[in-house]
């Protein structure tokens, strides 16, 4: 185990139940974010980086994804 991670796991230690709980939840779905994305085809997880990055600077703008459903 690293020093980062040793200091990472005594300031949880210090954190409320409520906290941990819900940095639990965060990490327990980004490991299975993660493991799916490591599934996806190379080029494809590309083009999902590259429109996420478009989205963040502003270059892009995302769409409700529900309003999307009812259009189609």
């Amino acid at each position: 185990m690293t020093t980062t991670v040793r200091r990472i796991e005594q300031e949880i230690r210090e954190l409320s139940l409520e906290d941990m709980l819900l940095l639990h939840d965060q990490l327990v779905t980004s490991i299975h974010e993660k493991g799916e994305a490591q599934k996806l085809d190379p080029a494809f997880r590309a083009e999902i980086q590259r429109r996420v990055k478009e989205i963040d600077s502003g270059k892009a703008e995302g769409v409700d994804a529900l309003q999307s459903l009812e259009e189609m």
